[in-house]
């Protein structure tokens, strides 16, 4: 999204019904520094328990994922001929979501694949502000696709692992593996989901912190209200009509990256629309998609592909909020003007009140004033009309006489009073001339 489009759809928002204000859109337009700042000091807590859950294995981890987005990035800039901004912390914060969707047992070398591709996504593109795309969603994505006994298998928690060399433990598929293959979903307590006690990435599976963190950022205005909680709404619902149950429904979200992504990859200020309408259809969009990527597609990790559809549409629907809106709010201005004014007009007249400015759809008697069209006054008096005698044939003849006559006489007249045409008299010298010639005709 370039900044010109957006004044543009801003100054329009301003008289957008459903929609947030001009002075509201600029006021909630958080700086993108600050937000990402946001996000890393809340990701930096759950790097702390998945050093706790782990060791320090999962903290190289992330600092080789951070160090290699921040040596990608400036290498660039540095062949695009741009200056590298060291106050853009989008390139950190995409480093250390990528290292938490990831499992402790993780090599470094898919670390470095992760962390080239996340930051090359972002050049491609052009740079900051013009990429559509997750450049973490579309990593993750590239690395299941390509690596998925890598990314896919977990270790125990409370296993500690060597920080260098080879990771010489039993890996194990995360519940949403099992629930893919066998269709069951795993025994677990209440206490057991929220401290996280079930197999998955070093940072997705801690539900009671990540619920704290979205809480916290929803009220620094660090993520989006509507897209979060209405993405997460329509798919509980969703997964409710299919399957009637509470233990699935939050199932739903506790399995893959669907917690952790709704936090801190959805709400990305870079591929998130501008107004609160394109949010909310940005978060019901990803829900729907999610649900049915889930219900349909037989593979793990199905958030970070529905991001990134969902990623590809988010271009178009501040549009498609503002045509809602409009469109919506003409409606009901339509509604409340034509339904109902028949009881409206009774009630005031029952009460008392008049109404000043009737409405053109209210139900009310008509008084039309006369009109005068050049008409005489209508009385009760009957008056009798002469009618005419027909004439005879006799009368006839002597009126065609007359006729004749009168024609006869104003021809004569005309005739009469026509000038006789002027006579042209010779000169002396045509006469002279004339003898001459008869003389000479004689001779």
């Amino acid at each position: 999204m370039s900044n010109t489009s957006n004044e543009e759809l801003l100054r329009k928002i301003e008289d957008a019904p459903l929609l947030m204000s001009q002075d509201k859109a600029r006021k909630k337009l958080k700086k993108p520094r600050s937000v990402y700042a946001d996000q890393i000091l809340f990701m930096a807590t759950i790097v702390f328990l998945a050093v706790y859950n782990y060791g320090f294995r999962a903290l190289s981890v992330c600092i080789v994922s951070v160090l290699a987005c921040i040596i990608v990035d400036m290498l660039g800039c540095f062949f695009s001929k741009k200056e590298y901004n060291v106050k853009d912390l989008s390139t950190i914060a995409y480093g250390l979501a990528l290292a938490l969707m990831l499992p402790a047992s993780v090599d470094y070398y898919i670390v470095l694949l992760g962390a080239v591709l996340t930051i090359t996504v972002k050049h491609i593109f052009g740079g900051k502000d013009n990429y559509i795309f997750n450049p973490t969603a579309v990593a993750i994505a590239f690395l299941i696709m390509c690596y998925p006994t890598k990314v896919l298998m977990y270790p125990e928690k409370g296993v500690q692992m060597p920080i260098f060399g080879t990771v010489d433990v039993a890996l194990s598929s995360g519940i949403e593996s099992n629930f893919i293959k066998n269709g069951s979903m795993p025994d677990l307590s209440v206490l057991d989901i929220l401290m996280g006690n079930f197999l998955g990435p070093m940072g997705t599976t801690h539900i009671l912190v990540l619920a704290v963190c979205g809480i916290c950022l929803m009220f620094r205005k660090s993520i989006s209200f509507f897209s979060t909680i209405g993405g997460m709404a329509v798919m509980a619902g969703l997964t409710y009509l299919i399957t009637p149950t509470a233990e699935m429904v939050t199932f739903q979200f506790i399995n893959g990256f669907v917690l952790f992504g709704f936090i801190f990859l959805a709400s990305d200020p870079q591929t998130l629309p501008y107004t609160n309408g394109g949010r909310l259809l940005y978060g019901l969009s990803l829900g729907i998609i999610t649900t049915v990527f889930r219900q349909t597609a037989n593979i793990e990790g199905v958030f970070v592909f529905s991001l990134l559809v969902v990623n590809a549409l988010s271009l178009y629907l501040d549009r498609l909020a503002y045509n809602i809106g409009t469109a919506t709010a003409n409606g009901v201005k339509t509604l409340g003007r034509y339904l109902g004014t028949f009881e409206r007009v009774q009630k005031n007249v029952k009460q008392g009140k008049t109404t000043d400015t009737p409405n053109i759809g209210d139900t009310q008697e008509l008084i039309i004033e006369p009109v005068n069209f050049n008409m005489p006054p209508i009385d009760s008096k009957v008056t009798k009309v002469k009618r005419r005698r027909k004439m005879t044939f006799g009368e006839r003849l002597m009126q065609i006489g007359e006729k004749i006559g009168n024609a006869t006489n104003k021809d004569k007249e005309k005739i009469n009073n026509k000038k006789p045409k002027d006579i042209i008299m010779p000169s002396e010298d045509e006469e002279t001339s004339g003898d001459n010639r008869k003389e000479e005709n004689d001779g």
